[in-house]
């Protein structure tokens, strides 16, 4: 993913459209444990989505392109009716992808920019890896021993410390927006990349599965890999827009 990123707007969308399709797989069998019927063409939207993320912001296309996207997945909704499978494909996986994406258009003027989509990765990587190895050492209180009983307090107060401690680092060798802004950004990854796990966990829960696939050695599937991230961009998408819109 950070290689993708690194490398251009059309390898960063191409690897964001291999996530979307792969994780729509992956919730598409979840949902089919269920019972529930499901239909590949409740991918449309959001794969059109994505590629006008991209041929917008790369082209400078019109804005109301947006529109498009929801309004095909809005009248296979009043036709078909609205189904959880095509709910979810669409708002817990394109949105938030597509979200993500368009961060590369928002530093500035200049076209696509790595840094705010690369730093996002980076920070939920952070605050992920020291939630983990803080719960393992000092954790004693457990958050949700339903929906996930690694979860600890300790563990989420060290990843959020060590998330404001990489924002700040961030700014300082960026100089990119403001410190609170980086703050923010990292508040809104420890809390919301807690809320984008524990969504999915409660998903996984439901049909009595550890993982949402096996495709990712050592980590389970591409939901389990990107969980806090559904969560997590479109909040920093909205935080970047405001602070724009006041400046």
């Amino acid at each position: 993913m950070a290689g993708s990123i690194l490398l251009g707007p059309v390898t960063f969308t191409s690897m964001l459209l291999l996530v979307y399709l792969l994780g729509l797989k992956e919730l598409f069998e979840l949902l089919q444990k269920r019972g529930l019927s499901i239909r590949w063409l409740r991918a449309i939207p959001g794969t059109l989505l994505l590629l006008l993320v991209y041929a917008v912001f790369q082209y400078k296309l019109s804005l109301l392109w947006f529109l498009l996207p929801p309004a095909i997945w809005l009248i296979a909704a009043l036709r078909g009716g609205i189904t959880l499978a095509g709910t979810l494909a669409f708002v817990w996986l394109a949105l938030p992808l597509s979200s993500f994406l368009a961060l590369g258009w928002m530093q500035g003027e200049g076209g696509f920019q790595y840094f705010l989509p690369l730093s996002v990765i980076v920070l939920i990587w952070i605050n992920d890896t020291f939630a983990y190895l803080t719960g393992s050492l000092m954790g004693r209180h457990k958050m949700t021993p339903l929906l996930s009983p690694g979860k600890t307090w300790e563990g989420f107060i060290g990843g959020m410390l060590i998330s404001l401690l990489a924002g700040w680092i961030t700014w300082k060798l960026s100089g990119i927006a403001t410190l609170w802004a980086w703050f923010g950004i990292s508040m809104l990854v420890s809390v919301l990349g807690l809320g984008g796990d524990l969504f999915e966990s409660g998903l996984k829960r439901t049909v009595k599965v550890k993982n949402s696939g096996e495709l990712l050695p050592g980590h389970g599937g591409i939901l389990d890999r990107f969980d806090s991230l559904l969560f997590v961009s479109p909040a920093v998408f909205i935080l970047i827009m405001l602070i724009k819109l006041v400046r």
